[in-house]
């Protein structure tokens, strides 16, 4: 197995940065439903789209096509391009000369279809993924001048003087039908993409290197083979055929080997290819060629290769130079295998040689005989060699004649010898000697020459096949194939192949067979939604608000919602609001104190279509109010005995007294009864104390006018003390210290008010509710609390995260924010300072929080404490300021609040604070210092915020007594002496 399984190296969904945008980006029509986009070639190195890379373009409503582009390789080579700081023609780093007759074709034909292509011209006009791959072409990119003219250092000439990455043409194809994207092959995610061989050839003089080495290695063979003969033949036996002829001296033996030309030839005579088809060396040229494509492991044993990926498949990753390394090694094994096997192939180049010479007085004897190894073991001999004169002339042709008769006798001498040298025996002592020259000359160079070019490979480029980069209504994302399911996309990009220049900082993007749709889906696009909208109340008084309900707008989108007077002019400032997932929302409409009775409306627009939808609204006397239903609300529903509960009314008789009585389940009344008047606009809020004798169980509160009419009651649940003691465990919150970390650092969480003996799940989680780290689990002590270390995982980015914690047995939790900084101490003692714009406030105002004395772009959150909460991060502007404005709500308490102002960069802060008050603390009231009097005064405005809040579930159970508290503050019956319940 080459490599990891597809499965495991899936790339996950990312959100793309600008410098990863899409190919060809579908942003040529961004007024109109649909377009579509394709080419041969794209790049971030080009200012705009290349006809001569076989550009086309559509868009459904001015040009839906089809229309078509063709590649013009000699005016595409001419391009200048920017490379870092350098402007260069485009052929100095990219050779298209190769390619072969590519064509694009794009068309949308209506705001749901839309097609693009991208491949090979075909006879019949059309453009098709189809075809032989060498038709397609190739294109080539020179890596090595990339790099220089990028700065990457690393590699000079001594290690590799050429560096190409050649690729066969890309294709893709994509098609929207009827708002749905296809995916028209069913292996590789949506489109379909085609790519040809990629191959990356380098050349080096330490290669060159290498072929002189063999040479070397062959010398040395011979030499081995010359010294295993003379130990191994029996020489004696070999002269002892001669001495029956008279007069002839014993001959001189002598042998020598001559394979090295032959088996350098056997090594360096043509390229050797690897096993696993990864490698392939060319000795005599210096060349090394690396096929990608064998990279790929398909784990379904299909034969797609490079054209059955998953999307955002990366080629060359950190498993890619220990994988070829290792077949550096195999291949220097196969090159031992060819010698081994030439040696036996080339002992014809093994001569013994037997020399008979003497000089006489009167003559001389000169007889050589001269045996190749292989063919005299075979049989096959050659005749003696005669140069002898005078006398002994005669002698010599006897033993000429000898010799040449004696073949038949040499078979039992050579054979061992021979059978040495192509035996097991034989083979294990070159493979040793080949191996330990082998890897010291070649193999071990090869592999250090290598390693710095996989560093500098990582550095200047990434190839990724099948790159896909799809658009939803909320971020462009390149995905995965789950990821591309489980979204409604509504922009598909596709390229073949896609080269990174400079990954780390994508300096420059390169793609080949680019296909991209946009469109819309079946669910969108204007006119296809159905906005309605409701009012509740459907009549208000002048002073008071109504509920207003949309649903069927663009989800997650905006929509305005405007009061309008009965001649359609409008009335307050438009109200914006956000819809969720379903195209719904809820919101307040306020009516101002000073409208003139009649007919309203209330308009909502949504704001990505411009399709509105409208509700009547009544503005009627407070009197017709009246003539409603009187409805009461208890808050909270569930108090201990000793608690004080508020009890509003609405739909009173206005000016006529009520009496609110506590009553238990047999209606008997429980406590005094209290008595208030309804306001002008019949409503009322007063305190209800329940006894402290009061028996838990279920009651109601009544409410009933003192002149006869009809009432309205509300229930109570009292809660029994003994098993939930009352404000220990029944109102949770926690704390963090410290509020201000860095990543890696331990805070600690102390708890109150949960229920004794209950697990309580402690979480980190980011603004999103996603989780951050592992959860720490702790048991509730006896009164009430904990407190349990967590730590801050390493790598958590900084800002506001969220600690939340949640019992195991489903009730109430808490949460609170605190702040991750880049460092801690950061800032070198620099002068921070804070302030808020309103040193008094009241609950509804509006607050601005400022801080200053940051660094430019320094990102800055706020914390607001007591009840504590987290403000938006904010970039320091150019003086170093940031501010938040927020509004002043129920979650903060009557009484003094901090402001913290934190970098996230360097964990210094700046405080301030500011103090919530009473209306009557501010001025209100009629001016003798105490509380008002128990009236309806802006109960109905109360209510219907409540209302809101409590139906779109931002208030818990947590949350009851500080409704209460709310309630009470509002009417300005908040007393230092009278805490809140």
């Amino acid at each position: 197995m080459l490599r990891r399984s597809l499965v495991t190296v899936a790339a996950t969904a990312v959100v793309v940065s600008a410098t990863g945008l899409p190919a060809v980006a579908v942003n040529n029509y961004p007024d109109e439903p649909a377009e579509a986009a394709a080419s041969v070639l794209d790049s971030t190195l080009f200012k705009k789209a290349l006809l001569a890379a076989a550009y086309s373009d559509a868009g459904s409503e001015s040009n839906p096509g089809a229309n078509e582009g063709n590649l013009n390789v000699e005016l595409l080579g001419s391009e200048l391009v920017q490379l870092g700081d350098v402007e260069v023609p485009l052929d100095e780093i990219l050779d298209y000369g190769q390619l072969g007759a590519l064509a694009s074709k794009s068309e949308a034909s209506s705001a749901v279809d839309a097609h693009a292509v991208s491949g090979l011209l075909g006879a019949d006009g059309g453009v098709t993924l189809d075809g032989e791959t060498e038709d397609f072409g190739k294109a080539s990119v020179d890596v090595l001048s990339a790099a220089r003219l990028l700065g990457v250092d690393g590699l000079t000439d001594q290690i590799v003087d050429q560096l190409l990455l050649e690729v066969g043409a890309g294709a893709a194809e994509v098609t929207a039908e009827d708002g749905v994207l296809l995916d028209q092959d069913g292996v590789s995610g949506p489109g379909q993409y085609r790519v040809g061989d990629a191959d990356l050839f380098l050349h080096s003089p330490v290669i060159e290197n290498a072929a002189s080495s063999i040479y070397d290695i062959g010398g040395t063979i011979d030499t081995t083979v010359e010294n295993l003969v003379n130990e191994n033949l029996d020489s004696s036996a070999l002269t002892g055929l001669f001495d029956a002829v008279p007069g002839v001296p014993t001959p001189t033996i002598t042998v020598d080997s001559n394979m090295q030309e032959n088996l350098f030839q056997s090594v360096v005579g043509e390229p050797i290819t690897s096993a696993n088809q990864l490698i392939t060396i060319d000795l005599s040229t210096g060349q090394l060629e690396i096929h990608l494509d064998k990279l790929v492991d398909n784990p379904d044993e299909t034969e797609g290769g490079l054209n059955e990926l998953p999307p955002n498949y990366e080629l060359i990753d950190d498993t890619t130079y220990p994988l070829i390394a290792e077949t550096v090694h195999e291949l220097m094994q196969e090159v031992t295998r060819i010698l081994i096997g030439a040696i036996e192939d080339s002992l014809n180049s093994v001569t013994i040689n037997l020399a008979f010479y003497e000089e006489g007085p009167l003559g001389t004897l000169d007889v050589s005989w001269a045996l190749p190894l292989a063919d005299a073991v075979n049989g096959d001999f050659p005749e003696a060699v005669n140069n002898s004169t005078g006398t002994m002339a005669p002698i010599a042709t006897v033993l000429v004649n000898t010799i040449n008769t004696t073949g038949g006798a040499l078979a039992p001498i050579l054979g061992p010898v021979y059978d040495l040298l192509i035996s097991d025996e034989g083979d294990n002592i070159f493979e040793l000697l080949i191996n330990d020259l082998k890897t010291d000359s070649i193999t071990a160079p090869v592999r250090e020459m290598l390693s710095p070019v996989f560093d500098v490979l990582a550095q200047v480029l990434s190839i990724t096949i099948n790159r896909q980069v799809t658009e939803t209504s909320d971020a462009v994302t390149q995905t995965s194939t789950a990821a591309a399911s489980a979204a409604v996309v509504t922009s598909f990009d596709l390229s073949a192949l896609s080269i990174a220049l400079l990954p780390e900082n994508e300096v420059a993007r390169i793609n080949l067979g680019n296909a991209a749709v946009r469109f819309q889906s079946e669910d969108d696009g204007s006119g296809e939604i159905d906005p309605t909208l409701t009012v509740n109340p459907g009549s208000v008084a002048p002073g008071q608000s109504t509920i207003a309900t949309g649903e069927g707008y663009t989800p997650d989108s905006t929509a305005t919602v405007q009061l309008e007077d009965p001649e359609g002019n409008p009335v307050g400032d438009p109200i914006a609001v956000d819809t969720d997932a379903e195209g719904g929302f809820t919101v307040p409409v306020p009516v101002p104190a000073d409208a003139e009775l009649g007919d309203y409306t209330v308009v909502g627009t949504d704001d990505t279509t411009g399709e509105a939808a409208e509700a009547p609204l009544a503005v009627v006397s407070g009197s017709d109010i009246c003539a409603m239903d009187p409805t009461l609300t208890v808050e909270p529903n569930a108090a201990y005995p000793g608690d004080t509960v508020s009890v509003v009314g609405q739909g009173f008789p206005a000016g006529v007294p009520v009496v609110v009585q506590l009553r238990d389940a047999e209606g008997n009344p429980v406590g005094e009864p209290v008595t208030v008047t309804p306001d002008e606009a019949c409503g009322f809020i007063t305190d209800l104390t329940v006894p402290e004798d009061a028996e838990p169980g279920d009651h109601v509160v009544g409410a009933e006018p003192e002149d006869g009419s009809e009432g309205a009651e509300a229930p109570l649940e009292i809660l029994d003390p003994g098993t939930n003691p009352p404000g220990d465990c029944s109102d949770p919150a926690i704390t963090a210290e410290p509020k201000v970390v860095a990543a890696g650092d331990e805070v600690t969480i102390t708890g109150t008010g949960f229920p004794a003996g209950v697990d309580v799940t402690v979480q980190l989680q980011d603004t999103e509710g996603n989780k951050i780290g592992e959860p720490v689990h702790v048991t509730v002590d006896e009164d009430c609390g904990f407190t349990t270390p967590i730590t801050v995982p390493e790598g958590t980015p900084p800002g506001v995260i969220i600690v939340d914690a949640q019992p195991d047995d489903g009730s109430e939790g808490a949460q609170t924010p605190i702040v991750v900084s880049e460092q801690l101490g950061g800032g070198d003692g620099r002068d921070l300072t804070a302030r808020f714009e309103k040193p008094t406030a009241e609950q509804g105002d509006e607050q601005t929080f400022y801080a200053s004395g940051f660094e430019e772009g320094e990102v800055v959150v706020g914390l607001i404490n007591s009840e504590a909460f987290a403000l938006q991060p904010q970039a320091a502007d150019s003086d170093g300021n940031v501010q938040w404005t927020f509004t002043v709500d129920e979650r903060l308490d009557v009484g003094t609040h901090e402001g913290i102002a934190v970098s996230t960069v360097e964990g210094d802060s700046a405080t301030a604070t500011f103090d919530v008050v009473t209306e009557t603390a501010a001025g209100a009231g009629d001016g003798d210092g105490g509380g008002l009097a128990s009236t309806g005064a802006n109960v109905t405005a109360l209510i219907a915020a409540t209302v809101l809040l409590l139906g779109a579930g931002a208030v818990m159970i947590k949350r009851r007594r500080e409704i209460s508290q709310a309630f009470a503050t509002a009417m300005g019956r908040m007393t230092d002496d009278k805490p809140a319940v």
